[in-house]
């Protein structure tokens, strides 16, 4: 069911609900009037003819001719009077029969009333001239029952037509108020992945749906990116794999075809070993920039020491190189325990980020060498890594983290510009920061920022 169709429904049955409290409530106290007010009349009858009987001394077919008459015209009660010995002094209807238990308690009650069908029977005391009688009356509320049959009729009657009105109402209601939802459906329909451009348009002032449409454009502008970078980096993987797997496939043809002694075939497998080497490099970071880029809910994070995830990194970078040197210092300045350089991290993607910093200054350095300085302060950790290298240009430092982006002047350098790339997104990952700062000729410094697990202040 649409939601204009449940919101229609919906809504009609609340107001049907509360119609029909409204309409009961008014029903059963005009119900309740009506008998408070009939036992006020059927009270003044009784004693309006009893005053007719005894003080007005009205003889009894007069009576009983003027009740006849009144009869035709409205109701009239039909009255009779007992007295203390329980004997009929009048009555409007012959000899009426009473039980006595009824009649008995007249000596012990001034005043009550039952029902019997549908008609209110009352009892009174009457003094006269110091003798008690007994007034039994009893009459059928024709006006007022009829008056409540009418209210019911008119009641059921706006009921039925408020219903028909409050369902047509809020069937246009909703469709108003989900017509911009239809229209951004519309618009969503042409979104595709061959048309992620496309953007949902909304000129109303700021409301909730404002709000949805800006969640919907920002979310195309991710999946927009994303799908960018996706075909950017497939069309990239198949030209960086294409490099080294046809210089590996050149060279075994060319070992097939044209060499002729051991020393030659050995230099082939050299240069093959040195293309399939690289095909390797190149795969494990394209690994680590898709591990990088796991959601980061979905990533485990612990506590973990800073320092140790350094050395871990030292080492992998060493395993690679034996020709570099990396040396790792704490500030001198802030005295550094264990606790207060433990971070919320996953120990796997932040030595994976450290190892790309600290190769990457050791492969631009002339001498080798990379400085690892690890400091704190009241709520952040910071690793800096410098080198003395070839610095690199302020035009080139706000690309060097994209994807695939080689500085100009190092294609002699191996690499595939993906490096920091991985390292940019687990710091990102991490809630941290990662910031350069360079001179040409002089050196590079990164700084990584990450928040400590257990912040507290300097002793």
């Amino acid at each position: 069911m649409k939601i204009v169709n449940r919101t229609s429904w919906v809504f009609t049955l609340s107001s049907a609900i509360i119609l029909f409290l409204f309409a009961y409530a008014v029903y059963f106290f005009s119900e309740l009037n009506r008998q408070e007010e009939f036992v006020d009349r059927l009270r003044y009858k009784i004693i309006w003819r009893a005053e007719f009987i005894f003080d007005a001394q009205v003889q009894e077919h007069q009576i009983r001719r003027i009740h006849e008459q009144n009869k035709k015209l409205i109701n009239e009660a039909q009255i009779t009077v007992f007295d203390q010995q329980n004997r009929v002094v009048f009555s409007d209807i012959g000899e009426p029969t009473y039980p006595d238990v009824k009649l008995e308690s007249f000596k012990t009650s001034n005043f009550f009333t039952w029902e019997q069908g549908k008609e209110l029977y009352m009892g009174l005391n009457y003094q006269f001239e110091g003798k008690p009688f007994f007034l039994i009356g009893h009459a059928y509320d024709l006006t007022g029952f009829a008056h409540m049959e009418r209210l019911k009729n008119i009641l059921i009657t706006i009921y039925i037509v408020a219903l028909f009105f409050i369902f047509f109402s809020s069937f246009l209601f909703a469709r108003y108020i989900l017509k911009p939802i239809n229209y951004i459906i519309h618009q969503i329909k042409d979104v595709s992945e061959h048309n992620l451009s496309t953007r949902v348009s909304y000129s109303n002032a700021k409301d909730e749906l404002s709000e949805l449409i800006e969640t919907f454009n920002n979310t195309f502008n991710r999946l927009e990116k994303s799908f960018n970078n996706q075909r950017h980096f497939v069309s990239i993987i198949s030209h960086e794999f294409r490099t080294p797997l046809a210089a590996m496939i050149a060279e075994l043809e060319l070992a097939q075809q044209l060499n002729t002694n051991v020393d030659e075939y050995f230099n082939s497998i050299d240069r093959a070993l040195l293309d399939a080497k690289e095909a390797t490099v190149l795969s494990t970071a394209l690994l680590d920039f898709a591990r990088a880029n796991y959601d980061s809910s979905q990533v485990n994070f612990e506590e973990i020491r800073l320092d140790e995830i350094l050395l871990e990194a030292k080492l992998v970078v060493l395993e690679k190189n034996k020709d570099y040197r990396v040396s790792i210092s704490f500030d001198a300045n802030a005295a550094i325990d264990e606790e207060e350089i433990l971070v919320s991290a996953n120990a796997y993607l932040l030595k994976v980020a450290f190892a790309n910093l600290i190769e990457n200054a050791c492969k631009y350095s002339a001498d080798r060498h990379a400085q690892v300085l690890l400091s704190r302060n009241k709520t952040v950790a910071q690793v800096q890594v410098k080198d003395h290298g070839i610095g690199i240009d302020s035009k080139d430092i706000p690309h060097i983290f994209d994807l695939f982006y080689r500085v100009a002047g190092t294609p002699s350098k191996e690499g595939h510009g993906i490096g920091l790339s991985i390292v940019q997104r687990i710091i990102e990952m991490h809630q941290g920061t990662v910031a350069v700062n360079s001179t040409l000729h002089v050196g590079t410094v990164f700084s990584v920022k990450l928040k400590l697990a257990y912040p507290k202040g300097l002793e």
